[in-house]
């Protein structure tokens, strides 16, 4: 098993690991297992690239495995450990056996984030503690997957098939980013796929990082995001499916097709604009910097700020 782990610095100041602040405290302890340098060509990415060692706006220092473990053991505040792999072979053999050390430091639940890995290994990493495991497909279609990932759109699919009876229904995920170049229709449609199948879709902004392809692209709208927040919330809470959204010749939602007290009430629910990802996960700013806009909030809105998301909902959907 590797020595050193690295640590998101949010995580890290919260288990005194490292000095620091922050505005909101994780709910969850991210951790990024990586060998020498992640295979995989994503083009959001910086760790594809020389571009440094982030993910998203995240830095990850690393920390030796014996001194995380000790910090996790003596934790009382966080509600989960997520384990998140660069794409590498190394890095997934060794996954059972980060697991069971982090399970023998640890009764929190802990999750994985990996590119696709054998049924076999998804069966010892479940045995060795682990209860979530989500495998990103990050892009809204195939075609956009093969030019952002430069992967197989398919081999992600069939690891999600697998996944679900190792893990069971509502227990695998998958993460989409807005902003890559999909349509909004396409995320819709993709999140009913997902969710049809058991499998829980979670939602990313699409982030710009100096160094990477994609660093002059901007991140979505944030109307646009907002709408599929609210999508999201139909489809899982609600039980909506495609004919419960109207588009425009852009495939961006033009209608929400449900009573306009329902809208408002979702509007009112602050669950619905925070951050989407395994039970007690709220990855403060990963998408986006203190002073906003903010579009996953790690804990519940506030008054003023759902009067916020009310004013820049008007005249971004009809009927309301």
């Amino acid at each position: 098993m590797k020595s050193t782990i690295g640590v998101s610095h949010g995580s890290a100041v919260e288990l005194g690991l490292t000095r620091g602040t922050f505005a909101e405290k994780p709910t969850t302890a991210y951790l990024f297992l990586k060998d020498r340098k992640c295979s995989g060509s994503c083009a959001f990415c910086p760790q594809s690239t020389e571009a440094g060692q982030r993910i998203s706006r995240v830095d990850w220092p690393e920390f030796f495995m014996d001194d995380l473990l000790k910090a996790l053991s003596s934790n009382k505040a966080l509600k989960r450990v997520c384990v998140q792999c660069s794409n590498e072979e190394s890095v997934r053999n060794s996954l059972p056996h980060v697991i069971r050390a982090i399970r023998e430091s640890t009764e929190v639940p802990i999750s994985i984030s990996s590119s696709p890995m054998t049924q076999g290994l998804m069966h010892e990493v479940k045995g060795a503690g682990a209860d979530c495991l989500t495998i990103p497909l990050d892009c809204a279609s195939e075609g956009l997957f093969r030019a952002v990932k430069g992967s197989e759109w398919g081999d992600c699919w069939k690891a999600l098939e697998l996944a679900l009876p190792v893990f069971g229904v509502g227990n695998v995920g998958s993460h989409l980013i807005v902003g890559l170049g999909e349509e909004e229709k396409e995320v819709v449609v993709l999140m009913q796929r997902l969710w049809g199948m058991g499998i829980v879709p979670y939602l990313f902004a699409f982030t710009p990082v100096k160094g990477t392809p994609m660093e002059k692209r901007e991140a979505p709208p944030l109307v646009a995001y907002r709408r599929l927040q609210l999508a999201r919330h139909i489809i899982i809470e609600r039980g909506g499916r495609l004919d419960a959204f109207e588009f425009d010749g852009m495939g961006r939602i033009k209608r929400f097709l449900i009573a306009k007290i329902e809208f408002e009430s979702m509007i009112s629910d602050a669950g619905v604009f925070m951050t989407s990802g395994c039970p007690g996960c709220n990855r403060p700013y990963f998408n986006e910097r203190v002073s906003g806009p903010i579009f996953n909030f790690p804990r519940k809105p506030k008054a003023e700020e759902i009067s916020r998301i009310r004013g820049e909902m008007l005249g971004a959907v009809e009927g309301y």
